[in-house]
């Protein structure tokens, strides 16, 4: 009978383990010894004055107890990018009973990337995996981490992640937990992203005495890990040994790197570009037309249909190149293409109209008044019975666009859409002049001001934005709900009596389907484009983030080797954690301090240097200048930030040195030289042939062997200068300053 009960029992536990939530492989407290997973750590600026040398060792600093997690399984075959959010995983049970309610202090952690064999955990080379970057988080019982929109997301960037198609960010919950609010000023979940590529196993990760990353009730690790398989299977991991590679890599013979690490765009990259046009109805083109050919295609593109056969003239009185021209008489659209050097200048008047349609059964037309009655006539087709409606300035719902929805009854509301969402019904601004249906086709006549009533609500600028993208829907029933057919399109409201130019609005394209956009910025915020560097247009783009997305293979189309070996392992995390007292208090919070060197492409190219140049002298630098208060966001009471950690981020085998200035006063704050391994893996696993570690700066007291804490007002004005070597090309290189600070 006792054994009757014990299997009762062993059932019963064994039932309640599997319906949990995926936990962490976790140290429970004292079952192994209290020490560096990846041994001592350096730092670039030790304070050689104090006469005391700086200790990396987590185990000196008292009370401190670390607890390991584990994320789900990796699994690739050579050439694999793997990079999307990973499942949950649950802290250890001890860890969120221990601060359910309470507040831990994050006070650093390290990483590693192993796998598990017969003989136990096993670190893998970085030459075989490699980590290109990861963002992470660890949320409490008042946070989780949610997928938004692209709009949303660059709101909350600076604690998000993305992988080219989704976005996530942390958002507060509060859900029916027993779990009070969190106390006024504590953080409900918190990023960890500082040093996070191939640097990221030996850089130091941690804080001085007296701050942390303090989070309230933790219990769950979230990852986005960017790795990619460089794992030549023929050979084992005494030396590294390229695999089969792209013909596009940059990487020389006999590298000691594999190519496919930074991301080359292979023959499997199907690269679109198109010229895109855009009508303007003030001035003249920045980039005109060129030819009565492209002209009457290019006023195809946006949407315009004329009434005649497009013509080239030689008319002094209209804008050079193309024109389109209606009459409000007639009712007419002609297109020129007129060869006159002509001083003309596009626009004249103050009416516009257009007409377009994303799918066949709704219409939208569009008659504008600029003039001081600023009125917009909008009219609106679609099937009787059912709900109908447009969404302005937008490509898809999540754009978030204002949208005017017509219901079965002929109802019209107005309302602000969400990322699929139905949103949120907003103010009427709208006037109903006229509501008929005639062979079950209802068309509804409007007027509102051309200015929104809200900011919810669109404005209409017909001088300044001519052309609007639009979508619509009709639905199944009758009151406004899921759509049944959708579409996207655009109409160009050109000027009546006046002549609307075409302009070319430059190049558009697209990788494997997915639009290119980069966000480059000029000098004096950063200066790839001024360098022309290759990686801020679809045109000249060879290789990084944008030919790297997930499960893709960084190799040609003729090249599957080892195509069912599959590596198996896992991150590990090891955090550092100590109590919190706020009645002292024992920690200050150490918020998130982040900017781009590559101002803001978020990668860039090297660019090869001439054949023939000493290495010495193949040296690419880029700068970068913005202020402190772009890096973290303001905060009431706060004059500006002390930093207390700063990690930069950059890729082997090309990354040379990072620093940070102070441009006002001209003070160096930190200089990165990275460590590059020498080959060592006997004596050392992480000590891989040139792939680096980068020593972060570290700030706090003296009496630890620190330099004191630099105050920076968020006014102030700051340099960052990137150098890398050229002797060979390399995409996707990134300089981010990834920085932890308090407000002061």
């Amino acid at each position: 009978m006792r054994s009757l009960q014990l299997l009762a029992l062993l059932v019963l536990f064994a039932s309640q383990v599997m319906s949990r939530p995926q936990q962490s492989s976790s140290t429970l407290p004292n079952d192994q010894p209290m020490a560096n997973m990846n041994g001592l750590y350096t730092i670039s600026n030790p304070n050689k004055m104090s006469g005391v040398e700086w200790n990396s060792d987590y185990t000196k600093r008292p009370n401190v107890s670390y607890f390991d997690v584990y994320t789900p399984p990796i699994r690739t075959r050579y050439g694999e990018v793997y990079w999307t959010m990973m499942d949950p995983v649950a802290l250890p049970d001890y860890i969120i009973e221990r601060y359910k309610g309470k507040v831990i202090a994050v006070v650093g952690y390290e990483a590693d990337q192993v796998r598990k064999t017969d003989k136990g955990e096993e670190s893998m080379p970085i030459f075989w995996q490699y980590n290109h970057h990861y963002c992470a988080w660890m949320t409490g019982a008042k946070s989780t981490v949610k997928e938004v929109d692209e709009a949303t997301f660059r709101m909350k960037e600076e604690f998000g992640a993305f992988n080219n198609e989704k976005f996530w960010i942390p958002v507060e919950v509060d859900g029916d937990d027993g779990v009070d609010a969190a106390p006024e000023g504590i953080p409900t979940s918190q990023f960890i992203s500082e040093a996070n590529g191939g640097e990221y196993r030996k850089s130091f990760h941690g804080y001085p005495s007296g701050y942390a990353q303090l989070l309230y009730s933790p219990d769950t690790f979230r990852i986005t890990p960017m790795q990619i398989d460089t794992h030549n299977r023929d050979h084992d991991r005494s030396k590294f040994i390229a695999g089969p590679l792209p013909k596009n890599a940059g990487s020389p013979p006999n590298a000691s790197y594999s190519g496919i690490l930074e991301c080359p765009c292979t023959d499997r990259i199907k690269k679109v570009i198109d010229v895109t046009y855009a009508a303007q109805e003030k001035g003249s083109c920045g980039t005109p037309v060129t030819n009565a050919t492209e002209c009457f295609e290019a006023v195809k593109t946006l949407k315009v249909t004329p009434t005649s056969q497009p013509q080239i003239v030689s008319e002094p009185s209209l804008p050079s190149g193309c024109v389109i021209i209606k009459s409000q008489v007639d009712k007419s659209t002609k297109v020129y293409y007129n060869t006159n050097p002509s001083s003309a200048q596009c626009g004249g008047g103050n009416l516009f109209s257009g007409t377009g349609s994303a799918i066949s059964n709704v219409t939208l037309d569009l008659s504008l008044d600029a003039s001081s009655k600023g009125l917009a006539t909008i009219t609106m087709t679609g099937p009787d019975g059912v709900w109908f409606g447009v969404g302005l300035d937008a490509e898809a719902m999540e754009n978030l666009p204002y949208a005017i929805i017509v219901d079965g009854e002929g109802a019209v509301t107005e309302r602000k859409l969400g990322n699929h969402d139905p949103g949120k019904q907003l103010a009427s601004s709208i006037t109903v002049t006229s509501n008929k249906v005639v062979n079950g086709v209802r068309t509804v006549v409007m007027t509102r001001a051309l200015a929104g009533k809200t900011a919810d609500h669109y404005t209409f600028s017909p001088g300044k934005q001519p052309t609007i993208p639009f979508i619509s829907a009709v639905g199944n029933t009758s009151t406004f709900s899921i759509h049944r057919f959708k579409g996207s399109a655009m109409l160009t409201v050109a000027a009546q009596n006046g002549a609307t130019c075409v302009c070319n609005a430059g190049v558009k394209g697209s990788i494997n389907g997915i639009g290119f956009g980069k966000n480059c910025l000029p000098e004096p915020y950063g200066d790839l484009v001024q360098q022309k560097n290759p990686t801020c247009w679809v045109e000249t783009y060879q290789g990084g983030l944008h030919c790297c997305h997930h499960q893709w293979i960084l190799l040609d189309e003729d090249q599957n080797p080892w195509e069912d070996v599959i590596d198996e392992y896992y991150l590990k995390f090891r955090f550092w954690y100590e109590d919190y007292d706020a009645s002292v208090p024992t920690h200050k919070n150490l918020e998130r301090v982040y900017y781009q060197t590559e101002a803001h492409s978020s990668e860039y190219d090297i660019i090869k240097a001439p054949e023939g140049t000493p290495p010495s002298q193949a040296i690419q630098i880029i700068t970068a200048h913005w202020q402190v208060k772009d890096m973290i966001r303001p905060t009431s009471g706060a004059t500006g930030i002390e930093l207390i950690y700063a990690g930069g981020h950059c890729h082997a085998p090309s990354c040379l040195s990072m620093e940070l200035y102070n441009a006002d006063t001209g003070r160096l704050l930190c200089r990165h030289v990275p460590v590059y391994g020498q080959g060592n893996i006997e004596d050392d696993k992480f000590d891989e042939e040139n792939y680096i570690i980068l020593p972060p700066c570290l700030w706090g007291r003296e009496d630890e062997g620190l330099e004191k804490p630099v105050f920076l007002p968020f006014s102030g004005n700051i340099t960052s200068i990137k150098r890398n070597n050229n002797t060979y090309s390399h995409y996707g290189e990134m300089a981010s300053w990834q920085m932890r600070g308090i407000y002061v």
